[in-house]
């Protein structure tokens, strides 16, 4: 063989080797570090300031921030706590199987810190507390905190609960 072949072949493997190299760098680093997180109040901002430009195009209106909060409830309307109501304040409430939850869910589908429902700037929102099963509002599976609005159906395994005035 040249020893142009056996140069080219031993660069070759070098790249091979420090590419395999950054590749391990990477997936330890990201085993380490974890994922990247958003920072969600940025997010509520951008959206508030969305709204805010919408709201001047005559589309609707954003509730002032210092507002109180409404006096809603949050009833459970199928599964085995259908009855069950739970006035909302500004203060979290927490949904799971823990019982540290505000709404302990006997439920083989929810998880111990399912989800979570809170008041931030006029409106009250339902986040999912990367629960296995998830968390469904209407007909769709939530992936980040979405407003609620009255009568929507939240459906955490067998429990299905809505928000109520």
């Amino acid at each position: 063989m040249s020893t142009l072949f056996i140069t080219l072949l031993r660069f070759g493997f070098l790249l091979l080797l420090w590419l395999f190299i950054l590749f391990m760098l990477i997936t330890i680093r990201n085993d380490v570090f974890g994922t990247t997180v958003t920072d969600r109040r940025q997010k509520k901002k951008n959206n508030q300031r969305a709204q805010a430009s919408s709201a001047t195009q005559g589309k609707g209106t954003t509730p002032p921030k210092d507002a109180a909060a409404p006096q809603l409830k949050l009833v459970v309307t199928q599964g085995p706590l259908a009855g069950t109501a739970l006035p909302l304040g500004t203060q979290t409430l927490l949904i799971g199987r823990s019982p540290d939850s505000a709404l302990v869910l006997d439920d083989g589908y929810a998880s111990s810190r399912h989800a979570r429902v809170y008041y931030d700037a006029g409106y009250y929102y339902v986040e999912d507390l990367n629960s296995t099963n998830g968390t469904w509002v209407g007909q769709e599976r939530i992936h980040q905190p979405i407003p609620l609005n009255i009568g929507t159906p939240i459906t955490i395994g067998k429990t299905v609960m809505e928000l109520r005035s």
